[in-house]
């Protein structure tokens, strides 16, 4: 009886240990960037919804904004607001509400697949609160670093940063991403993955914000399974796969 006691007692101290370790491991897996903490990125907006922040976009010129169909699909116009020139989400910035908020038809919520909207403010960012991002019409080669900015979780199932985040993550092939998704997720033509398995990705709240691939925005934050997991990327929007569209509706809505 008492060699069943002791040997009880030996393994939950086993198991104590054991969790112990296993749960220090799983709290490294921090989305590994860092604080942006001068207004270098000034193309980058926080979208807030009913007064929360929701997710990020970019400027495409002085009053439209590009973000992901997910952040605002279904939401009311009016409780929306974009927020500009800021790096902190205690800081406001200049805010604008938006006009119109347009999702291609061939945007499908299921499999997030064309995950794109353009957003046509109510009145303009004045030209000192901004910059505007080029995008990128040619498919990124894989292995390309590219730079991708947000608000989002640090780690996953943690909690949106204050100061906006930057992290360098290179192009993961389609090819290889649909293996690593298969039997999880369709990554389509529209789509395209970056990541640094294990250590740096882009997290919830960073949705509808830009990658940038040698200065000019080549995806926009898309899904992803969990963050910075080792066996999946990040899913971005390929701008040069949606790029017919935003030109139609920025041609559209001058």
């Amino acid at each position: 009886m008492c060699l069943n006691l002791v040997l009880i007692l030996q393994l939950l101290m086993l198991y104590f240990i054991l969790g112990h370790v296993y749960s220090a491991k799983l709290s490294e897996r921090i989305v590994g960037g860092s604080a942006v903490t001068q207004k270098k990125y000034r193309y980058y907006v926080r979208l807030h919804y009913q007064g929360e922040f929701k997710c990020g976009g970019s400027l495409l010129r002085n009053n439209a904004v590009l973000t992901a169909a997910h952040c605002v699909k279904g939401s009311n116009m009016k409780s929306l607001r974009v927020h500009a020139d800021t790096i902190r989400l205690s800081d406001p910035g200049v805010v604008r509400s938006v006009k119109n908020a347009l999702v291609s038809r061939s945007y499908n919520a299921d499999t997030l697949n064309y995950d794109v909207a353009v957003l046509i403010l109510s009145s303009a960012i004045p030209s000192g609160s901004f910059t505007s991002i080029t995008l990128d019409k040619k498919a990124v080669a894989s292995g390309t670093n590219c730079l991708v900015i947000g608000h989002g979780y640090t780690k996953e199932d943690g909690s949106v940063a204050q100061q906006l985040q930057e992290v360098s993550v290179p192009v993961v092939s389609r090819a290889a991403c649909q293996r690593k998704y298969r039997g999880t997720g369709a990554i389509t033509q529209y789509m395209m993955c970056a990541s640094v398995p294990g250590k740096k990705d882009s997290c919830s709240g960073d949705s509808g914000g830009p990658m940038i691939c040698s200065g000019q925005q080549a995806g926009i934050v898309s899904w992803g399974m969990g963050c910075a997991r080792t066996k999946f990327p990040g899913v971005y929007t390929d701008i040069s796969k949606i790029y017919g569209f935003v030109e139609k509706v920025l041609k559209q809505y001058p």
